[in-house]
């Protein structure tokens, strides 16, 4: 299983989420020292929908997803692009 699996599965089951989607920009970053390959994703742009984060403000709704992920950020993650979306918002399509 892919490093980007393993974080869609770990968001998934932590955060009950209906929607995870990961694109690994690390490539974009290439040189800098915290984005070495032998790490693998390092630089991530993550979507989330999760009926976790309805009436939690947007900054609360970020911690969950960095406390998910905190073990992935020891080993390689070095930053995160997020955009968390209330599962309200998703089915009624009025994603922000």
């Amino acid at each position: 299983m892919s490093v980007i699996e393993q974080l869609k599965d770990k968001l998934t089951q932590d955060l009950q989420a209906l929607h995870v989607e990961i694109i690994d920009d690390s490539w974009q970053h290439a040189g800098h020292t915290e984005a070495r390959s032998d790490l693998g994703a390092t630089h991530l742009s993550i979507t989330v929908v999760s009926p976790r984060f309805e009436g939690v403000g947007l900054m609360d709704q970020h911690r969950m997803v960095h406390e998910a992920l905190k073990e992935a950020r020891k080993k390689h993650l070095h930053a995160l692009q997020l955009k968390t979306i209330p599962a309200s918002q998703w089915q009624s399509g009025q994603v922000r």
